[in-house]
């Protein structure tokens, strides 16, 4: 018996010796890893790529972004010229309002759009001409460059396919408590994005210590 818990106490030495090092590998991961191209995180984790935009030599991609731009200026300018406001507490709670908004615009030919419903990169899945087009959307107050996390990435479950990957940047301004009017917005191609590795541990309500 004694010798049992003898080997027991060991082996708890062993994994409690096991875990400290797998997680000081974690944290230093973050380090070593530095600033990673968005396109090479989809590859690695969806086996997908990103196909950059390119305006200049494929017409698709031309008339695509001629096309976004097109339904989202209207839009947006006529929300501007109704002088209309969006309802909220909080910047989340409008974005989630306008970007409902403007799946409904954008749902139109030649383009067909479809939310994605659970959460995680990206929102969005766009046909267009027989190809996909993902399109994640951010609705922030923040108008000037900022350290804040506006952008993350964890897996790529929802990538389908080899696709071009777009980001809708809405600036919204609190015009009152609960009213906020959209400032500016643009669109961009994540094929250019740099992201920087995050290590970062979580629990449920259910598992938190009481």
């Amino acid at each position: 018996m004694r010798k049992t818990l003898k080997s027991s106490a060991k082996d708890k030495l062993v994994e409690e010796k096991n875990t400290e090092e797998s997680l000081s590998a974690i944290f230093l991961l973050s380090k070593k890893v530095g600033r990673v191209a968005f396109s090479d995180a989809v590859k690695a984790s969806s086996d997908f790529s990103v196909i950059p935009i390119d305006t200049t030599n494929d017409k698709l991609d031309k008339e695509l972004i001629s096309t976004l731009n097109s339904i989202l200026s209207e839009y947006l300018k006529r929300l501007t010229n109704t002088m209309s406001r969006s309802y909220g507490t909080r910047v989340n709670e409008v974005g989630r309002r306008i970007e409902e908004l403007l799946v409904n615009e954008l749902n139109k030919q030649p383009l067909s759009v479809k939310r994605l419903s659970s959460t995680g990169y990206p929102d969005i899945e766009i046909s267009h001409s027989g190809r996909i087009i993902y399109l994640e959307m951010k609705t922030s107050s923040v108008t000037k460059d900022s350290s804040f996390r506006y952008f993350y990435y964890s897996s790529g479950k929802k990538i389908k396919s080899d696709a071009r990957h777009l980001l809708l940047d809405i600036t919204v301004r609190r015009e009152s408590p609960d009213y906020w009017k959209i400032e500016k917005w643009a669109l961009s191609d994540l094929s250019k994005l740099k992201l920087r590795l995050k290590c970062e541990f979580n629990a449920s309500k259910k598992g938190s210590a009481r």
